[in-house]
């Protein structure tokens, strides 16, 4: 029987612009490890962070740290999707199991660049943003849409994709607006989107970005004339209190929502509420089905990681047994998740503003929406 312990690695961006995405995956994995007493397959678990600052450089520095030094038997991130693909070419080299929970870039776990180590939990960019360009199209009287996101891997392929669903269903771009990746003042970006002739914007920003660029849009009164919407980060429940006011009536789509009416999702929502004194984002889903898969696997595993393609397979099969807060998940062939997509819009609920659902699309997978850029 096996007596000592396992090694996780967390690499999490803990300071920085996406600091908070970080702080929720990280309490949304140590909320599930908590509850089951630090131990799966009967083996007690120790984690090891390591902060990757959002920068690929530092990243890494860092994951290296993680494998080589620390010995990590799995890895846990990145959240963004500049690092994920940074980062790629050594997990796949070095074998060491990941499991991305947020970094969602399309091309991570497309047929060119999957791994067969890496795992991915949250939608890719194309999962939620391609499918919300014909639900726009059909349930709104939105025409003509202003895109604008954050200049990165993340922020341009979220848009991409929400462009290519929105002219496949007969919707126009009227204009792109891309603001580098940590702008604080949007000023010049907003006045640039108010000259145009549009009927909404289309946005993808988060954390720090989000908060900023959500508050300016209301404050400038921009939305008054062009309506909001975009990806569920611009309005993930950690950054809402930030926001305020600002973020209500904002249509945005995601893998998850705090306010999913489901026995599962409430239990984690009371849960989370009781150990963080606020609400779970989609981040801390991702955290603690990360955790879920990792320690469902070592039971099936009996805490013998000695065979690494066994490990694999676990890990692989091991989603279809535990029970996310959003709902139920598969992995296709390239280890990436299926899963149930939500379009959610702001409303205040008593003292709080949350993301309430209004319409569900079931089951999507990257093969339903890659097909407008793969080519194999």
């Amino acid at each position: 029987m096996a007596t000592d312990h396992v090694r996780i690695g967390l690499l999490l961006p803990s300071t920085g612009v996406d600091s908070t995405q970080g702080t929720d995956t990280a309490k949304g994995f140590e909320l599930y490890l908590k509850q089951i007493g630090g131990r799966a397959g009967d083996r007690e678990i120790r984690l090891f962070k390591e902060d990757d600052q959002a920068r690929p450089n530092v990243a890494l520095v860092k994951i290296k740290k993680l494998v080589e030094v620390d010995r990590v038997d799995f890895l846990i991130g990145p959240i963004s999707s500049a690092v994920a693909l940074a980062i790629r070419d050594y997990v796949h080299e070095q074998g060491t199991p990941l499991v991305v929970p947020a970094a969602f870039t399309r091309v991570l776990t497309s047929p060119q660049q999957a791994s067969p180590g890496i795992f991915r939990l949250s939608e890719t960019s194309d999962q939620s943003n391609y499918p919300m360009g014909a639900w726009i199209r059909q349930h709104t009287a939105y025409r003509q849409v202003i895109v604008m996101a954050a200049d990165f891997a993340g922020g341009r392929h979220s848009v991409e994709a929400f462009m290519a669903g929105f002219r496949a269903a007969g919707g126009e771009v009227a204009a792109e607006i891309y603001p580098p990746f940590g702008t604080t003042d949007f000023s010049a970006y907003l006045g640039q989107a108010s000259s145009v002739n549009a009927d909404a914007v289309y946005a993808w920003f988060a954390g720090a970005d989000a908060v900023h660029f959500v508050t300016q849009y209301r404050n400038c009164g921009l939305n008054q004339r062009l309506p909001l919407t975009g990806h569920s980060a611009l309005t993930v429940e950690t950054i809402l209190p930030a926001i305020g006011e600002a973020a209500l009536g904002i249509v945005t789509v995601g893998a998850y929502s705090a306010a999913l009416d489901t026995p599962v999702n409430r239990q984690f929502v009371r849960d989370y509420d009781a150990a963080h004194q606020s609400w779970p984002s989609r981040y801390s889903e991702c955290g603690f089905a990360a955790a879920a898969l990792i320690a469902t696997a070592l039971d099936s595993l009996k805490g013998d990681l000695g065979d690494r393609h066994r490990v694999r397979d676990e890990l692989k099969n091991a989603l279809s047994r535990i029970k996310p807060p959003r709902g139920p998940l598969q992995f296709d062939a390239y280890r990436q998740v299926i899963t149930p997509i939500y379009v959610t819009r702001t409303q205040r609920q008593g003292q709080r503003i949350i993301n309430a659902v209004i319409d569900t699309i079931l089951s999507v997978s990257q093969e339903a929406t890659w097909g407008w850029w793969n080519k194999d």
